[in-house]
């Protein structure tokens, strides 16, 4: 009785829970060049909340660093924001191709107000895409979905990426309706990096074929594939 009590409580709090923190876009894009870009992180709530912010690698591995924040911590007053700065640190990174990072923005609630009974606090981290985009690349982006292909192999078909750019697959479409992927394929899909194949899980396909994709400011097109 009291596992269910708590797995029932733990389910009603998740949700009813809330992020405070709000960010003005759903992915960032750091082109080459620059010396920083800017995020803003809003605080909904009518109390000072407190943010970390922080930065993890994709598809470079390891533990080194190439963008960091400024400030990685700060204060945040009631329906107040913050701007946060992104700075590229380190010049490693792929000419030839597009480098995907994880931006992380944790909110920090405050401090309880005393009351009876045991209080629970939560933080929600809120975690968007960050591209950095070199400069031998950035004029080829517009519309490179449309050079994706399917392709057949081992018997079943994979979406073809031949271009130096990361992709977020939504939606596979056949004659304009969608085709059910399994949460694995659609996972696979969403995070389509350079130069690499995902498989969709399926058979075959047939008819007019076309993705849905997010584009650099968070919205959807539908383009059409071979």
């Amino acid at each position: 009785m009291k596992t269910a009590l708590a797995a029932l409580l733990a389910t009603t709090l998740a949700g009813e829970a809330m992020a405070a923190f709000t960010l003005n876009g759903t992915r960032f894009i750091y082109e080459e060049g620059k010396k920083s870009i800017s995020l803003e992180v809003n605080n909904s709530e009518e109390q000072t909340y407190g943010g970390q912010v922080w930065i993890d690698n994709v598809s470079q591995k390891g533990d080194d660093v190439f963008i960091v924040p400024s400030p990685p911590f700060f204060k945040v007053d009631g329906k107040g924001k913050q701007i946060v700065r992104l700075m590229n640190a380190n010049p490693a990174l792929p000419k030839d191709r597009e480098s995907l990072f994880w931006l992380n923005v944790q909110e920090v609630p405050p401090k309880p107000k005393e009351s009876e009974g045991s209080m629970l606090a939560i933080a929600m981290n809120t975690q968007v895409k960050l591209i950095y985009r070199p400069k031998a690349v950035a004029d080829g982006r517009k519309d490179a979905e449309k050079q994706l292909t399917f392709i057949s192999r081992d018997g079943t078909v994979w979406l073809n990426n031949p271009t130096p750019y990361f992709f977020a697959v939504t939606k596979v479409l056949s004659n304009g309706k969608e085709v059910t992927l399994s949460g694995e394929a659609q996972k696979a899909v969403a995070m389509l990096a350079p130069y690499s194949e995902a498989g969709t899980g399926l058979k075959s396909l047939s008819g007019k074929l076309s993705v849905e994709a997010i584009n650099d400011w968070g919205g959807t097109q539908t383009y059409e594939v071979k």
